[in-house]
């Protein structure tokens, strides 16, 4: 078996309030949040510290979460911090931590810490529990606010499920292979793996279950090819469908000895008919990101010295599989997220953050 890795990325937002409209949020690791319409049309930014490893929404839009070097130990990453997008103060909230993922009714906040998951009041910002578990996750929480789903493949596959009313681990569910990652798709919970070429492996569950289900086979295209290099695999989903792709730019990144063999895009899989569709089939995927309805598909390409002079970012409908709208970035590595945030607090001007605020 030649060898692969799935990615632990996944991007999907969960907006709470449809009136408001979409914004695409991409952060550069320099220190600077660049805000885009629907459309990719250019809006403000907003500079923050270095080191930037991540960028998610509070379900309301009024908050930004961003793994940023920390106050401490400048240079070094990464501490999580909030971001007020009316006062524009951030508050740090935790260190080390390298993500924050907000419950989907706004009231929790989640992150990995040294001795397991750690839930925070989104509101005050202060650690309500450390819910103890091994393993680094992928954190999905599901969407009534009652589950929290962790996929991990140490020390095995499986995928961990916490409940958030008792604040503990409620159960283990082995994942026959892996790597493993998983994607929400409507009410359902779907975990991917990646074996002999052009094999993907799918189960499904609810959070509910205490087992997966029958394993859904997946007539992928052969990603490795001619080449021996490992291939790293990522996974998002929205409403009825899932996204996989190749990704680059990373440690494991397959263009340098086998550039013949990386050929990128995306592969739109409808879970309920077994449908699989080709999308942007150049794009080097760096980050994904999707609309909850997956009519609007985000893809950050890849940049990186000898591939491509600027990553780009690209807003594909996944309906007509055109890609809509391109634009370049400045040189260096981002990060993407969607949200839906209030008119009133899009920023109209480049502005910059302060490190101040009181919880």
């Amino acid at each position: 078996m030649r060898p692969f890795i799935v990615s632990i990325l996944l991007l999907m937002a969960r907006p709470a309030f449809a009136e408001d409209p979409l914004m695409v949020v991409a952060a550069a690791r320099a220190g600077r949040l660049e805000f885009f319409d629907a459309s990719l049309a250019p809006v403000s930014s907003i500079g923050v510290h270095q080191q930037v490893e991540s960028v998610s929404a509070s379900p309301d839009g009024r908050r930004l979460y961003v793994a940023q070097e920390s106050i401490q130990n400048s240079g070094s990453c990464c501490g999580l911090f909030s971001l007020d997008l009316q006062t524009k103060k951030m508050c740090a909230i935790d260190s080390p931590a390298m993500f924050g993922v907000p419950s989907p009714d706004g009231r929790f906040l989640f992150t990995q810490g040294k001795r397991g998951v750690d839930v925070y009041d989104a509101g005050t910002l202060t650690r309500v529990t450390t819910m103890k578990a091994p393993g680094a996750y992928n954190l999905q929480p599901s969407a009534d606010g009652r589950w929290l789903l962790g996929v991990t493949n140490s020390p095995k596959p499986s995928v961990d499920v916490f409940d958030l009313k008792s604040g503990a681990l409620a159960r283990r569910i082995p994942v026959p292979a892996g790597p493993a990652t998983g994607a929400w798709a409507g009410a359902r919970f779907y975990i991917f793996s990646y074996g002999e070429p052009g094999q993907g492996r799918l189960w499904s569950m609810k959070p509910e279950d205490h087992e997966l289900s029958e394993e859904k086979p997946i007539a992928l295209p052969d990603f490795h090819g001619k080449c021996d290099e490992p291939v790293l695999l990522m996974v998002t989903g929205a409403q009825d469908r899932l996204f996989i792709a190749e990704a680059f730019g990373f440690h494991v990144d397959r263009r340098g000895r086998c550039p013949e063999e990386a050929l990128g895009g995306v592969q739109e899989f409808f879970p309920s008919n077994g449908n699989l569709f080709a999308l942007a089939p150049t794009a080097h995927v760096n980050r994904l990101a999707a609309s909850p309805s997956g009519r609007d598909l985000y893809v950050l390409e890849a940049g990186g010295q000898g591939y491509q002079s600027n990553p780009r970012l690209l807003h594909v409908d996944t309906m007509t599989q055109r890609i809509l709208q391109s634009v370049f970035l400045d040189q260096g590595e981002w990060s993407l997220t969607l949200a839906r945030i209030p008119p009133a607090l899009v920023p109209r001007r480049n502005v910059h953050a302060t490190t101040s605020c009181s919880r």
